[in-house]
């Protein structure tokens, strides 16, 4: 891991880092080893911060929330003022300082896991263009908040599986609240989402989503996935899975039921779709879930 900076915090910031054993588990566990946090930290007015690394092992988030800092990699340069977002992707050397006239305060996180990598194009971040401005990133702040408050537990699996849950939050939000997210030109994104929740008890088809949106299946894929990222029954099947998830943290329904519950009339096909998806089988997923309680 590439170890964040010694600099020295002073009042209101806080660094956070977690143990090398600590780490290992969550590369190793269901849940988190998809995405899971290293380190993390508030600085406040953070004058004559400055670090430089030629060589960087994980991914480093650091979102600017006042004041001003510089960056610079062998791709892209320039400042991070209040309401951007850097992302500075594994083994690529970087420099980074607070300006001297206005330093900033940042949130950062430093992270790894298998879909580390794609967390780039979630984000639509490029070497070329390692910022994000967000226009509403206030709403992120209680996630934040949540995390940083885990500092006051002692480091244990339980306390990594729930930072690793609210980082895998905080990073699916960011599209959200992003000046670039548009919605999809042609129909209502957010009734159409309604729409697949009230019916994500029966199987529908791609026909009955364009029906809704009044287009033709060529042009409904076509917009929805340009708002999106992702194809329409792909984004339905994700919204069944995380609903099952649901069911699996909170009921004693087998996995067959639950299967009938979202409309799939192939306990089996669920299961894959389900480990698909999550990278783990329900059942596991279950008993996952389970233990953490346990603990």
């Amino acid at each position: 891991m590439s170890q964040p900076s010694s600099w020295p915090l002073p009042a209101g910031s806080s660094r956070v880092v977690f143990p090398l054993s600590l780490t290992e588990q969550l590369a190793e566990h269901p849940l988190t080893r998809h995405l899971y946090p290293l380190a993390y930290g508030h600085y406040v007015d953070a004058a004559g911060h400055q670090v430089q690394r030629e060589q960087h092992t994980d991914y480093l988030l650091i979102f600017c929330h006042r004041g001003r800092g510089a960056f610079h990699t062998p791709h892209a340069s320039g400042l991070l003022q209040a309401g951007q977002l850097l992302l500075l992707p594994a083994h690529t050397a970087h420099h980074y300082q607070a300006q001297a006239d206005d330093p900033w305060s940042i949130y950062w996180v430093h992270f790894h896991g298998t879909a580390a990598a794609r967390c780039l194009q979630l984000l639509n971040f490029t070497p070329q263009q390692p910022v994000l401005t967000l226009a509403r990133w206030r709403q992120l702040i209680p996630s934040v908040t949540e995390l940083l408050n885990l500092q006051h537990q002692r480091y244990s699996l339980s306390a990594g599986v729930l930072a690793a849950t609210l980082l895998q939050r905080i990073i699916a939000e960011v599209p959200r609240l992003s000046d670039t997210a548009q919605p999809a030109a042609g129909f209502d994104l957010a009734a159409l989402d309604r729409f697949m929740q009230d019916n994500s008890h029966r199987n529908l088809a791609l026909q009955d989503f364009a029906a809704v949106a009044g287009l033709s299946r060529y042009h409904f894929s076509k917009k929805f996935k340009t708002a999106t990222g992702i194809s329409p029954m792909r984004y339905f099947n994700q919204l069944k899975v995380r609903l099952a998830c649901q069911m699996l943290d909170t009921s004693t329904d087998s996995v067959r039921h639950i299967a009938q519950l979202l409309g799939f009339d192939d306990p089996y096909y669920f299961s894959r779709l389900f480990k698909k998806t999550m990278g783990v089988s329900p059942q596991l997923y279950r008993d996952s879930h389970h233990r953490q309680q346990e603990r």
